[in-house]
């Protein structure tokens, strides 16, 4: 547990792996057989406090096999990772969701249940639907500046996240939080894949992320728009000579990802529910 949160955590009896997973408040968000992710909401006279309570079941053989070298037995589990990065990001000053606590029940070794929880973000609003359903309402003038400010600031997080090393490996539209409709802070979810590169994978980790990124970019953004992206996240005015082979490895591997990527920004949920992270 994050000591901050250990007191609120014992207060609501969710200090121990059992008493996670005999939670039965909240709104059941995620339902499913081998997870679940829940929203509760906590209010006292002095403040208001929003958590998300991911849980996760290996209960077959399969289960268990298909992680084996993923922290189901070798390894870090995914909840631990999460976690970890989280409190990672947050500590180079990049924004990311509170980490709250996880836990982990294993039996000889294996992985049975783990669990994460993690802080909410004030009004989320995924970036695939503000860029999907919200930009387009806007007058033009004002369209347009709000588009070049999204690109500026999306483009100084990713180079400072990059800066550190880190790469998400997930760092898909649907995986940044805007709170509310402003830009000033992009929360990074879903962090459990990110790790630190090592220095002979840097050209390919940043390649990564910035291939999901712009993975469905072509159908909202202009040419020149992406590409002020990608100068923005250089920090240069034009493309020099060692820019451009990162620039088409990133091209290729956004090309096969491009189809369902657009899918998925298409068929993203309305914001009736609160947002899963």
């Amino acid at each position: 547990m994050a000591p901050d949160w250990q007191e609120l955590l014992q207060a609501h009896q969710l200090d121990s792996v059992d008493a996670v997973y005999a939670l039965q408040s909240g709104a059941v968000l995620k339902p499913g057989a081998t997870t679940e992710v829940r929203y509760l909401e906590w209010c006292d006279h002095a403040s208001r406090r929003e958590i998300y309570v991911k849980k996760y079941w290996y209960p077959t053989r399969g289960d268990r096999w298909s992680g084996f070298h993923r922290g189901t037995f070798f390894g870090i589990s995914k909840v631990r990772r999460e976690f970890e990065n989280l409190a990672r990001l947050r500590a180079w000053g990049l924004d990311a969701p509170a980490p709250v606590a996880y836990g982990e029940e294993r039996r000889a070794g294996w992985l049975h249940r783990s669990f994460l929880i993690s802080e909410g973000i004030h009004e989320p609003f995924p970036l695939d639907l503000f860029i999907r359903d919200w930009l387009p309402t806007l007058p033009a003038p004002e369209q347009r500046q709000v588009r070049r400010e999204l690109i500026e600031r999306l483009a100084d997080y990713t180079r400072r996240m990059h800066e550190h090393h880190f790469v998400h490996h997930d760092f898909f539209w649907r995986n940044i939080l805007l709170s509310g409709r402003s830009l000033a802070h992009f929360f990074l979810i879903d962090s459990h894949k990110g790790r630190c590169w090592q220095p002979w994978m840097e050209t390919r980790a940043r390649a990564k992320d910035l291939a999901t990124l712009d993975a469905p970019a072509p159908s909202f953004f202009r040419r020149s728009e992406r590409l002020r992206f990608f100068l923005d996240y250089r920090g240069q005015r034009r493309l020099t000579r060692g820019d451009k082979p990162l620039l088409r490895l990133v091209l290729r591997m956004a090309e096969p990802m491009r189809v369902v990527q657009l899918q998925r920004v298409q068929r993203a949920k309305s914001l009736s529910t609160p947002v899963k992270h």
